[in-house]
């Protein structure tokens, strides 16, 4: 995560240079019109193919990120032999219901029905969480950054945020937001942050 905060910043930073030079170098009114207006339309092409590039990769993107989601709640075909720590709000669950999950997902998936039954499973565990005052740790995540300067339910939010986030972009950008909330609050506070992310 760092590296790519790292490598971004660099990269801005290089681009910012490198205009810079270029305003230097014909300086406030400089250039001349008929080639500054060629090299403005082919930028301004650039950009609109830029556009476009990104605008596919949005939304092939958020489709490959629906697909791998039903992916991931379906992907136990055997269901039986699923990890605890795999099951969302584990946690939250006595070995009865776990084995019960186990259960009826493997019978969900067999009749096609994998993803509905995952979707309402998570409802539960969310409402669950909510009513005992629990966190909520989807499969894969570990402690929140500042969680210790968090409600519960704030803890439980912002989990979800990121699980349910677009992209890596969108997931560092939530996570940067969120490191910035929880530095002001321990600033005022006087306290150091420990690091978990």
């Amino acid at each position: 995560m760092k590296y790519r905060t790292v490598i971004s910043i660099v990269v801005a930073s290089a681009l910012a240079l490198a205009s810079a030079s270029s305003f230097a170098q014909r300086g406030p009114g400089g250039g001349n019109g008929a080639a500054d207006r060629t090299h403005q339309a082919d930028r301004d092409r650039g950009y609109d193919r830029d556009r476009m590039t990104d605008r596919s990769r949005t939304e092939t993107g958020a489709h490959q990120r629906d697909q791998d989601r039903d992916q991931d709640r379906t992907k136990f075909q055997d269901a039986a032999n699923m990890e605890d720590k795999d099951i969302y709000g584990n946690a939250l669950m006595t070995n009865t219901e776990r084995k019960q999950y186990r259960s009826e997902l493997g019978t969900a998936n067999a009749q096609g029905s994998g993803a509905g039954f995952q979707a309402r499973h998570e409802q539960m565990m969310q409402k669950r969480a909510l009513e005992q005052g629990q966190d909520l740790v989807p499969p894969g995540q570990g402690p929140v950054y500042g969680g210790e300067f968090m409600t519960v339910q704030e803890r439980n939010e912002y989990r979800e945020q990121l699980r349910l986030s677009d992209s890596d972009e969108e997931r560092l950008q939530l996570k940067a937001q969120h490191r910035d909330r929880i530095r002001q609050r321990a600033d005022a506070l006087g306290l150091e942050v420990e690091e978990a992310e």
